[in-house]
Order: C-alpha cells, then structure tokens, then sequence
C-alpha cells in the first residue's frame, strides 16, 4: 500500500486545482500537436532509444506522463504562447531511480515538430538537478506502424 506523506497530498490539491482553474486552449505548434506519444531522440546525459512520454488532454490542461516514471501536469501558454506549457510534477515513489519521489518544474515546447523538455528536479539535500531532452513524434508514429507490421 502507498503512505502518502504532507508533500504528496500538498502536490495533490496543486495539481487539482489546476486541472479546475485553468482555461482551455489550442495545443498547435508548425503543424505538431502537443497529445500523443513522443520517442525520445536527444538528451542531456546519456540517449536512450527506448524512452519516451506520453501526452494526454485533460479538459484544460495536458497530463505528461514519462517512461521513467514520473507524470506532470502543465498549462498550456503560460510563456511563449500556444506551443509551450510549464506546470509542476513528481517522481514516481516505486523504482530504483535516484529521482524517487522528487518533485519538478516542467516546461515543455514545441519547435520545429519536436518537443523539447526541461525538468528541474529539487532533491532533497536542496540542490536542483536538470534533465532536458527532444523528442519526435513521427518516429514513434513510424515505430508503431513497424511493431505492427512485423506482428
């Protein structure tokens, strides 16, 4: 069973009470849209041909959900208009990561049909650590249609 701490329920009600405050916008950016799956093709540290997040519309806001195990919930246009969003999320508590249960602050945008991350994890002895990384969605669409084929 999971214990939640203070923290958790705290991220809880923020991250509600965005997906109620927040209005509604378009998720368009040079012909890309934010929801779908997305593979990641570049990174900060190492490459990593099998990561990738996923990208779900939520009434007003997009839930972005990450292979790692983590999920954030971000607001669309905040800065820099409809193709970018920035929001607040957390390491799942499961797992070996050395982000385990950290929270983050997330800014995601669109450029050129790929999306770029920056995540800035705050660890527990008060530093903040940087993940970024690009990801492209045809090349996740082209995989599926591989794994398909092949099937």
């Amino acid at each position: 069973m999971v214990s939640w701490t203070l923290a958790s329920w705290r991220l809880l009600a923020v991250l509600l009470a965005l997906a109620f405050a927040l209005s509604p916008v378009a998720a368009r950016a040079n012909g890309a849209t934010f929801p779908g799956q997305w593979q990641q093709v570049a990174s900060g540290t190492d490459a990593c041909e099998t990561c990738w997040v996923e990208i779900r519309r939520n009434g007003p806001v997009l839930k972005v959900t990450g292979k790692g195990g983590w999920f954030a919930v971000v607001h669309l246009g905040r800065v820099g208009g409809d193709h970018s969003a920035e929001g607040i999320g957390r390491w799942s508590e499961v797992g070996n990561s050395h982000y385990r249960g950290q929270p983050f602050d997330i800014r995601i945008a669109l450029v050129d049909k790929h999306l770029y991350m920056d995540m800035s994890v705050k660890m527990d002895d008060g530093s903040t650590r940087a993940v970024r990384a690009i990801f492209d969605k045809r090349r996740s669409e082209k995989s599926a249609r591989r794994v398909m084929v092949k099937s």
